[in-house]
C-alpha cells in the first residue's frame, strides 16, 4: 500500500511463474478535501472581528481571528480515515504480509492509528511518498 495525505493505493503483487512480479491495483482512494486550501474550507475571512473591547484611535482595527489548529485537526482526520481504510484492507485473512509506504509527514501518525494485528502484518515500512511514481518503480523501492 502506498499512502499520502490525500491518496491511498493498494496493490497485489502478481508473481506469475516465469514472469517478473507486477502490481495489480486492488483499491484506490482519493480524498479531494485533502488538497483544498484552508480558505476553501472556512467561511469567515481575516479582519471580520473587532480587536479587543476598547476603541482604538483607528476605528478600523480588526482582529485577524484565530485559526484554532484547524490545519492540524483536519490532518488528524485525514490520517484516521486513511488508517481506517488500511485496517479494512489488511484485516483480510488472505493477506499474510504487506508493504507500506506513507509520506514522511504522516508515516508515524498512520502507524499509531493502525490496529495492532494490521501493524504486525507490515513487513516493510518506507517513509516516502510513492503515490505519483510509476508502478514498475514502486517494487524497486521496496
Amino acid at each position: 500500500m502506498i499512502v499520502d495525505l490525500g491518496c491511498l493505493k493498494a496493490f497485489r503483487v502478481d508473481n506469475g511463474v516465469g514472469r517478473t512480479p507486477r502490481l495489480e491495483l486492488i483499491e484506490q482512494f482519493d480524498n479531494p478535501a485533502a488538497h483544498n486550501r484552508l480558505v476553501d474550507r472556512v467561511t469567515d475571512l481575516s479582519g471580520r472581528f473587532p480587536r479587543g473591547a476598547a476603541k482604538s484611535a483607528n476605528g478600523n482595527v480588526m482582529s485577524d481571528g484565530e485559526r484554532h489548529n484547524i490545519d492540524l485537526e483536519q490532518r488528524k482526520r485525514f490520517v484516521r480515515e486513511l488508517a481506517r481504510r488500511v485496517n479494512s484492507l489488511a484485516r483480510n485473512e488472505e493477506i499474510e504480509r504487506c508493504f507500506l509506504a506513507a509520506s514522511r509527514e504522516i508515516n508515524h501518525q498512520l502507524l499509531e492509528e493502525l490496529e495492532p494485528r494490521v501493524r504486525a502484518k507490515i513487513e516493510k515500512n518506507l517513509s516516502a511518498d510513492l503515490t505519483k511514481i510509476e508502478r514498475a518503480d514502486i517494487l524497486a523501492r521496496f
